[in-house]
């Protein structure tokens, strides 16, 4: 290969400093280091979990255990949990539990239910990598490193797509788990500018020990609204260069099922990975392969079966009915009673409510976008209390009330002509585009595509500004706005960066015959014991002091009389820290006080709402002859 070097000359370099000019062969491949004795390698370790072609991707907060099992009821066959701290996972039990449950109960990892399964870990220190991983070996198929994630938190963590300048630390962490972990090691990376050196990248993480790799098509520059649209052509030739030797999986530019074939047939990959194409409709992305989705519900524990199952009950099958195998579009209230069903039947998983609001935020996105029922944007953000204010099944139990209402709004808007007839049901493509002129009704999931050039972001910008005023209508109805020192009310982000900085007092003269004292540089939390009046501090805080001290300084000179007069700026200083603890205790007793009183308004709410379900049930039975066997059969 031909390298040019951009550091200095004779200093060594990290192969990511090196400017790539022409593209490696597979022929040209280093081979991968000796691997644990008897550990399953590339397409051997593909074929053990049945070649697979449609997989969730890891998100964090969003590819957990009852998110993975719903995927693969519609149609999924490999899931990646989300992203896990590796330094955390392998040291702290509680983070470790939260994220993956291996209490004996947990379906977390467990064949037929959560298998085959890709563990995905963010690292950037080898030791703790492995014994992160360690922990999760006989619980999934394979441990992937997270070199994709472009988010800020990962440059600060050092991690992430953030590990594309340190190819030497890539190759340390693979090589490392692929010497001394049974669990295979596979990776998923994004691509650069530049087709060259993106292969090299490639060959890079394939030789350090990587049996299998996922090339999401963007760089790392491309995220929020620079999006933009994912390389398959870089895919392909990755695919060329490497699946010779292990697997190539496809991610990005798959928002809808209509996408996935075209992705494979584009790049050779061997399957395609989705997240937000996942997220925003999960029951039709992966809608050729229905009929296995359907093989996997009929495994599940009993109860959860069950509860899954009984979903159905809320479709109007009686005029086209459901096409099983080809339907793409359903009811959101029917895919959030699934997700809900199986939130409350899994067995030991508590899954975290932030993860429960942000899957029904977006299965209920299309109706939001049409302009309907945007209150409901309001509930969900009040759904669930807060942390310890009610009961982890109490706050499932809101968020399944919260979908109930919104099945009624539905209804109404069906009935008064908003919504086309005979929609309460799983949609096919054919229909959509034949009975609806290419329209999925706005209350069922379809895809979120997003626009290159984000020029006209009116509908975002709607949503978010019913986001910011329910917010500030919710701080006001339950009294947590309080005003902060002599102002009228609370500064926002805008006027808070406006306010202007107190002016620097000139720092006091310094007695020239004193003698100087040369004090070592101290943090800026460090205090000086015994200062003397004319000790001129070198804490870089100590500039806008009457005295040139830094503020513990100043303050034991203030106690000892030494300082001769009082520091406006510091005493200033001193009066606001305290209004704003008192400020912080008021908005404290407040806010316990307001969670005492939704507890108390939950429980009066639960008890009037299950009077009148029991009433309607009665007067329904009264009024439809053979209701009650068609309860008992339900029942």
């Amino acid at each position: 290969m031909t390298t040019t070097a951009k550091g200095a000359a004779g200093k060594a370099q990290d192969p990511s400093e090196l400017v790539y000019e022409t593209v490696p062969l597979t022929a040209q491949l280093a081979e991968q280091p000796k691997g644990v004795a008897g550990k399953l390698e590339g397409h051997a370790l593909w074929d053990s979990v049945g070649r697979p072609k449609y997989v969730v991707a890891p998100m964090v907060d969003q590819s957990e255990l009852a998110w993975r099992i719903l995927s693969r009821a519609h149609g999924a066959n490999l899931c990646y949990t989300p992203m896990f701290h590796a330094a955390l996972f392998s040291s702290t039990d509680r983070y470790q539990q939260e994220m993956f449950d291996l209490s004996p109960d947990s379906l977390e990892g467990v064949a037929p239910y959560d298998r085959p399964l890709v563990v995905q870990f963010c690292a950037n220190d080898k030791d703790q990598f492995l014994a992160a991983a360690r922990k999760v070996e006989g619980k999934c198929d394979a441990v992937d490193l997270n070199l994709g994630c472009p988010q800020g938190i990962a440059k600060r963590g050092r991690y992430g797509a953030f590990l594309m300048e340190e190819w030497n630390l890539i190759r340390d962490l693979i090589s490392h788990l692929h010497k001394n972990l049974a669990t295979p090691i596979i990776a998923k990376m994004r691509v650069y500018p530049t087709l060259a050196k993106t292969l090299h990248y490639a060959s890079h993480v394939y030789s350090s020990g990587a049996q299998l790799l996922t090339i999401h098509g963007r760089t790392r520059d491309m995220k929020g609204q620079q999006t933009g649209l994912a390389s398959w052509d870089k895919i392909r030739e990755v695919v060329k260069l490497v699946s010779p030797k292990v697997p190539v999986l496809a991610n990005g530019g798959c928002p809808s099922a209509e996408e996935v074939q075209p992705c494979l047939d584009q790049t050779g990959a061997y399957a395609v990975m989705s997240a937000e194409g996942n997220l925003y409709n999960p029951f039709g992305l992966f809608r050729d392969n229905a009929a296995e989705g359907g093989a996997y519900v009929e495994k599940l524990p009993e109860p959860m079966q069950s509860a899954f199952k009984a979903c159905e009950d809320e479709l109007d099958l009686t005029g086209a009915g459901w096409d099983r195998d080809n339907a793409a579009y359903a009811p959101a209230t029917f895919v959030a009673s699934e997700y809900l069903a199986i939130v409350r039947t899994l067995p030991s998983t508590k899954t975290a409510t932030s993860a429960i609001k942000a899957h029904l935020y977006k299965l209920f996105r299309p109706v939001w976008a049409a302009g309907r029922h945007l209150e409901m944007r309001e509930k969900l953000g009040r759904a669930g209390g807060g942390a310890g204010v009610l009961e982890y099944a109490e706050r499932v139990t809101q968020y399944q009330a919260w979908v109930d209402d919104f099945r009624e709004l539905i209804k109404m808007d069906r009935a008064s002509g908003l919504l086309p007839p005979d929609t309460n049901r799983p949609l096919t493509h054919p229909e959509v585009l034949t009975l609806f002129n290419g329209v999925v009704p706005y209350s069922h999931c379809q895809p979120y595509l997003r626009v290159t050039k984000p020029v006209e972001g009116k509908e975002e910008d709607e949503l978010k500004k019913v986001d910011g005023e329910a917010k500030r209508k919710r701080d006001a109805e339950e009294g947590l706005v309080i005003a902060s020192g002599a102002t009228d009310g609370p500064l926002d982000d805008a006027s808070k960066r406006l306010k202007p900085s107190p002016p620097s007092p000139a720092p006091a003269s310094i007695d020239p015959t004193a003698p100087t004292t040369s004090a070592p540089p101290r943090p800026a939390t460090t205090s000086c014991p015994g200062v003397p009046a004319h000790y001129s501090c070198s804490n870089v805080l100590s500039t806008k002091c009457s005295h040139g001290l830094c503020k513990a300084c100043c303050a034991l000179s203030r106690s000892s009389g030494e300082a001769g007069k009082g520091c406006e700026f510091h005493e200033e200083k001193e009066r606001k820290e305290e209004a704003e603890k008192e400020r912080r205790r008021e908005l404290s007793r407040l806010k316990r006080e307001r969670g005492e009183q939704r507890v108390r308004e939950n429980e009066e709410r639960v008890k009037r709402e299950a009077e009148e379900k029991r009433r309607k049930r009665e007067e329904e039975r009264a009024r439809i002859p053979g209701e009650d066997e068609k309860e008992e059969k339900r029942a």
